[in-house]
């Protein structure tokens, strides 16, 4: 698997494109609505017994939970919830239980349901305490769950434990100024809290339940250990962690709770973080997941690792992810997709050594072709390596075509090789995409991710034009027919390109935007559990600029010219609908033409599939009016 990463990543740092490259087959008739429609189900999970699946569906009345026989998956039936209910995920609380989280209408907070698969009986956990549906631990028999519950205006939180046969609930670990976060062990025991205060960090830490917690022997360790992940171990004051490696990279280390120390090295990768690890019940590291230039498991398990690489040789050109695994571990649910293959369940059998299908997530693009994406890399004008993904329009040979960058969201993010339906509707209109995964992405190493430290609106957007330049000068896109496009910090980048132009640009597309960076801040400044932490972010996005206004859209809204297309939500939690209808005001009093849509109800995302196919019908009519295919 390390092989063929580095391999990868070495063909396309080349920066050669040919005639190879060039996508064959017809271009995908799916529609916009078709494209954004939800996924039929989500979130399936195998029982312990490995007998039956329980998945989630939506539904216009609210959503519904599926059940299938594991082995004949035609004999899925609904089990319906209270009108308005929508359930977010399923989980098995033994095998003659299902755990619920779900949003009940006139509560803010989401909710725990218990369900009794044979019969369909429904209760709601905790009373009328609004407790949420954080569980931090399910006992695999069934018995109990624990739950993270926070304070009043989003105040540390407590734990608190909730008997499953009777459905009352009590405190069991009280809230505790600065912990934001409460670990418990494989037996339900909570063993620790992580602590903090501006940049410092404490471990607090108990050997066993009943025992007060105290700071570990390393108490105010700086946040610079970058400890990100704990997983303690039953019995036992060692565990595990995911924490920077020496060479800023995250890896996964054991770990000594009760001194707050790392200790061996277990596993790390060269190029990149890892996305996270399992341990069974009895203390012992199952595998890590990682992306390189595609999402990665690697299970230190030899069984689990026999099934991956079996899996992986049966589909080498799909993502199968091992997402639901039976107590034997003789049976398991695999998730298989890829750019051009939006996604389906399919349930594995070790004993016979086949696997079938079991569920399509979108079975509405079922015979649809799509436009494959590969993983490249560029440089950008220091030298600094940029990794990126580009897809082709499938059917047209990679030379001379139209251009869209779309710059990912965050910034602290990473684009990845997934199926992505902006991506498949450009590519469907002909046009080919470049996703970089610009400095300060995170998932390659804390270097990387630094680098983007002081960049907003200049290297991180340096590297975006860079990618344009790379291609264009490859002869894969033609020069003059370049826009860029993105969401959330992808909005902020679309619309500082067009208020700063340089050349690259044709058209600018805006969602969900930040176009003043101050005001962004002040709206975000409450989420900050101190002034000191929110200093030290306002002071990541301004590096040695001179002020945050010289860095935000709004205060240039003079310069606009290009073609510059603005939308948003009205209800965004995340970036106020403000910070579009700002710039719209501004560029409306200058006289500049754009285009502007508000979505009434939506938040930061386009959950509403019309609203989501109304948003990707007028990138394509505004793409077709200001750079046309």
């Amino acid at each position: 698997m390390i092989v063929r990463m580095v391999m990868a990543l070495a063909l396309a740092s080349v920066g050669v494109i040919g005639q190879a490259w060039a996508a064959d087959g017809p271009t995908t008739t799916a529609g916009a609505a078709e494209l954004v429609a939800p996924a039929a189900y989500q979130t399936p999970a195998l029982s312990p017994d490995g007998r039956r699946v329980a998945l989630i569906a939506p539904h216009p009345d609210g959503s519904r939970l599926m059940l299938a026989d594991a082995d004949h998956p035609a004999t899925m039936r609904p089990i319906a919830l209270a009108h308005g209910q929508d359930a977010e995920w399923v989980r098995w609380a033994g095998d003659a239980k299902l755990l619920l989280g779900v949003h009940v209408p006139g509560t803010a907070a989401p909710r725990l349901l218990l369900v009794d698969p044979a019969t369909g009986s429904r209760t709601l956990l905790g009373g009328k305490e609004a407790l949420g549906d954080d569980v931090i631990h399910l006992d695999p028999k069934g018995r109990f769950a624990l739950l993270s519950v926070p304070g009043a205006h989003d105040g540390p939180p407590a734990v608190w434990r909730v008997d499953l046969a009777s459905g009352s609930a009590a405190r069991v670990v009280a809230p505790r100024k600065g912990v934001r976060e409460w670990v418990a062990d494989s037996a339900g025991v909570v063993r620790a809290g992580i602590e903090s205060e501006g940049r410092h960090r404490w471990l607090l830490y108990r050997a066993a339940d009943g025992e007060d917690f105290r700071r570990a022997a390393r108490s105010g360790a700086s946040n610079e250990r970058d400890v990100d992940a704990i997983v303690p171990v039953a019995g036992s004051s060692l565990g595990y962690a995911i924490a920077a490696a020496p060479d800023g990279r995250y890896a996964l280390f054991r770990y000594d709770l009760a001194t707050d120390r790392l200790g061996e090295l277990v596993y790390a990768n060269k190029s990149v973080d890892l996305d996270g690890f399992q341990v069974s019940a009895e203390g012992v590291p199952l595998g890590v997941g990682y992306t390189d230039d595609r999402e990665r498991s690697l299970w230190f398990d030899a069984g689990l690792r026999a099934v991956q690489a079996k899996l992986d040789a049966e589909r080498p050109e799909s993502i199968n992810r091992i997402v639901s695994i039976s107590a034997d571990r003789q049976r398991l649910l695999v998730w298989r997709t890829a750019p051009d293959q939006p996604g389906s369940y399919w349930l594995y059998d070790t004993a016979s050594g086949t696997a079938h299908a079991l569920a399509d997530a979108y079975p509405l693009l079922a015979g649809k072709r799509f436009s494959a994406t590969r993983s490249v890399s560029y440089k950008a004008r220091d030298g600094l390596a940029i990794p990126a993904y580009l897809t082709l329009p499938a059917g047209r040979a990679a030379k001379d075509l139209p251009l869209i960058v779309m710059v990912h969201g965050g910034p602290y993010a990473r684009d990845d090789w997934s199926y992505d339906p902006w991506v498949q509707y450009l590519a469907g209109k002909g046009y080919a995409v470049l996703q970089p995964n610009y400095r300060g992405s995170t998932g390659f190493g804390r270097e990387f991710e630094d680098a983007g430290d002081g960049q907003w609106g200049r290297g991180m957007q340096d590297d975006a034009d860079d990618g344009a330049r790379w291609l264009a000068q490859q002869g894969v896109a033609d020069g003059k027919r370049i826009c860029i496009m993105g969401a959330s910090y992808g909005g902020y980048a679309a619309m500082w390109a067009a208020a700063h132009d340089t050349h690259v640009y044709r058209c600018a597309i805006s969602f969900a935007g930040i176009s003043d960076i101050d005001a962004q801040l002040r709206f975000d400044a409450p989420t900050f559990p101190s002034r000191a932490e929110l200093k030290g972010w306002r002071a990541r996005i301004q590096g040695k600029a001179r002020s945050l206004q010289s860095l935000s859209p709004l205060h240039f809204a003079a310069d606009v010219r290009m073609p510059l297309m603005i939308a948003h939500g009205t209800e965004d939690g995340t970036v106020p609908v403000t910070q579009s209808i700002a710039m719209h005001d501004a560029l409306q009093k200058l006289g500049r033409a754009h285009d502007f849509v508000l979505y009434p109800g939506e938040d930061h995302g386009l959950d509403g599939p019309a609203n989501a196919a109304d948003f990707l019908d007028r990138v394509g009519a505004f793409l077709d009016r200001f750079n046309p295919n």
